[in-house]
């Protein structure tokens, strides 16, 4: 399986903001230089009164199909 990390900082507002409206993903760059897309609600269990703040890892099968993300940091 293949693992991916990401470091994500997004304001409570700019994550608001983002979940009702019509942004459905979110576009980030991972520790290894590999541009990802990823659908936005894999993270709101993680998000705060501050935002989404954090290491992610985000694991997908052989496939590239998401298996699952967890807060590492």
């Amino acid at each position: 399986m293949a693992k991916i990390v990401l470091d994500i900082s997004i304001s409570a507002f700019k994550f608001k903001e983002m979940y009702k409206g019509t942004v459905k993903s979110l576009v980030a760059k991972s520790r290894d230089g590999r541009n990802v897309q990823l659908p936005l609600s894999i993270f709101t269990s993680f998000v705060t009164h501050q935002g989404l703040y954090g290491t992610f890892e985000v694991e997908f099968d052989e496939n590239r199909k998401l298996v699952g993300v967890s807060k590492i940091r």
